[in-house]
């Protein structure tokens, strides 16, 4: 059954991509110019996510999130915060929020969001679960896709801090990281964040490159790849599978998850 979502925003060149993307992907979509339409919506549908703005006329988003909060039926619905202010994501995280969306809106990032959110909602208390931190969203996919098709249920991450989250929460069977991170955090480090945690300590861990020969094409860009593989496995993963690649991919891993 497809997922309902809430896309809660006063701009509507915001609600308009949001809406359309989503519903590319099969989800059912309702959509609210302020926090008192968005109230009216949850109150009238069963929803599975709200996607909501905090600067909105009428009811702001600290107030919808504040009465979502009171109400059971409501309680425990995921939230994503849309917002590019610090002050407001600092502030909806002492609230425990844990979901965010920079702005102005990426469509993309926004898909892999979501589809994060309801994997590893549908990851709690299965067996066989895999977790992929890569900064490339379509490699990610493609893995995601390889790893299902022999019945593992794959999350999908491109934010550490979220990724860290859900290991803990789920301690997967094996995580597989890109060896060079985009952003502040290097590869290396999440891999000796996993061992820091003893409920961590039966997770393996693999590694892939989303490069090519051909994207390497300098003797630096190899040493740098060589050289982020070489501490990550020196911080403690257990096996660097290569380039990614449909066709090698399983052959590579699968020692490790059957």
């Amino acid at each position: 059954m497809a997922k309902h979502i809430l896309i809660a925003d006063d701009e509507p060149t915001v609600v308009a991509l949001a809406k359309q993307k989503l519903e590319e992907h099969g989800y059912l979509v309702e959509t609210a110019r302020n926090g008192k339409e968005a109230m009216k919506v949850i109150d009238a549908v069963s929803l599975d996510l709200i996607v909501l703005d905090v600067v909105m006329p009428v009811m702001d988003g600290v107030d919808v999130y504040k009465e979502l909060k009171k109400i059971p039926r409501t309680a425990n619905i995921p939230i994503v915060i849309m917002t590019d202010n610090r002050v407001f994501r600092e502030s909806f995280q002492t609230l425990g929020v844990e979901h965010f969306l920079p702005k102005p809106l990426d469509a993309d990032k926004l898909i892999h969001k979501v589809e994060y959110i309801f994997t590893c909602a549908d990851l709690g208390g299965k067996n066989k679960q895999v977790l992929v931190l890569g900064s490339d969203l379509e490699i990610s996919e493609n893995i995601g896709k390889v790893l299902e098709a022999q019945s593992l249920i794959v999350g999908k991450s491109a934010d550490p801090i979220d990724f860290m989250s859900t290991c803990l929460i789920l301690a997967p069977k094996v995580v597989i990281i890109d060896v060079f991170l985009r952003g502040d955090v290097p590869s290396h480090e999440v891999v000796r964040a996993i061992h820091c945690f003893s409920r961590l300590r039966d997770t393996k861990i693999l590694l892939f490159t989303r490069f090519s020969p051909s994207d390497v094409d300098s003797m630096e860009g190899i040493e740098q790849l060589k050289d982020s593989k070489d501490l990550c496995m020196e911080a403690g993963a257990d096996k660097y599978v290569g380039r990614f690649s449909q066709l090698t991919f399983w052959d590579s891993v699968k020692d490790y998850l059957v």
